[in-house]
């Protein structure tokens, strides 16, 4: 069941007031998750370091999240809010790219179009991406397969001075090195 068709059915059963609205909504939040290590922009004009306190979570991102939550469900993608106030994105590497090759698969295309669409709707929106290493490729494989997503997204309209790549080391630990493809959204808070 979809977040709308569970927002739907706990308003039929609650009623219609604001506490039917503030449970429903409760249940469509996004899973917390703590920010992850990623590893440093290798792009040619990376984005500024920005301390993680500089990040703000907007109702914007939220929306994001959940209909890429929705559209990517069954795919083996994960989408939560990071304690730093991002949104972060990790698509299967094993689906995303062929062995040892840094082209994204059709699976992964489908995916990237969901991603780039929910970009092109956050225009304040900065982008890491973090590519995925294999049995057979180090960094440099890493780095390609970053940055084979994030061409895949410029040709669908997300601007390439707004995204950076970077690849995790093969055998890394935490988050990122786990073998899937990591996208990190954030809009820097406004002063």
């Amino acid at each position: 069941m979809g977040c709308n068709a569970a927002m739907t059915t706990r308003s039929r059963t609650i009623g219609t007031g604001g506490l039917a609205l503030a449970l429903a909504l409760a249940g469509c939040a996004l899973p917390q998750s703590p920010a992850p290590p990623v590893p440093t922009p290798v792009s040619a004009a990376p984005l500024p370091a920005v301390p993680a306190s500089a990040w703000t979570w907007s109702p914007q991102l939220e929306s994001a999240g959940s209909r890429l939550r929705t559209s990517l469900s069954g795919s083996g993608a994960e989408v939560s809010q990071t304690s730093d106030q991002r949104l972060w994105i990790a698509l299967p590497a094993e689906a995303s790219f062929p062995a040892g090759r840094s082209a994204v698969s059709p699976a992964a295309g489908a995916w990237l179009d969901q991603v780039a669409a929910s970009l092109r709707g956050l225009p304040r929106a900065e982008v890491q991406i973090v590519g995925p290493a294999d049995k057979g490729g180090g960094q440099a494989l890493a780095v390609d397969r970053a940055a084979s997503a994030r061409d895949w997204m410029v040709m669908r309209g997300v601007p390439a001075r707004r995204m950076a790549v970077s690849g995790a080391l093969p055998s890394g630990r935490g988050a990122v090195a786990d073998g899937r493809l990591h996208i990190l959204v954030g809009e820097r808070g406004t002063r």
